[in-house]
């Protein structure tokens, strides 16, 4: 049998920093993201907290309001398969005939020969 080798996995110390590296290496039009705060000001692991902390908070604000206006789209939605449940049913049961097009035929023009 063999033995099995140990994962080479980062620690959690290595790994906060690499995040820590990337932040503190964000692109000018990245820093900007966060208002108030830039790139350069970032000296110590305070600011750098307070400054993840207001992506963070940035990052809540807009996932809630996307995930509100899902649930409202899928709320209209909603409605809409009710509503054109509603209508085949009642057009298979009869209680309503179904509505033609209210548009004009169009006809061919006689120089076709239709």
């Amino acid at each position: 049998m063999s033995t099995a080798l140990p994962l080479k996995t980062p620690t959690k110390a290595q790994e906060k920093e690499k995040e820590a590296e990337k932040d503190v290496n964000l692109t000018p039009k990245q820093a900007s993201a966060v208002p108030g705060m830039k790139v350069k000001e970032i000296s110590s692991p305070h600011e750098l907290t307070a400054f993840v902390e207001t992506l963070l908070e940035q990052l809540d604000t807009k996932f809630d309001e996307m995930s509100t206006q899902i649930l409202d789209r899928m709320s209209q939605m909603s409605a809409r398969v009710d509503a054109l449940e509603a209508s085949i049913q009642d057009i298979i049961n009869g209680d309503i005939s179904p509505t033609m097009p209210t548009s004009p035929i169009r006809r061919s023009d006689s120089n076709n020969g239709f």
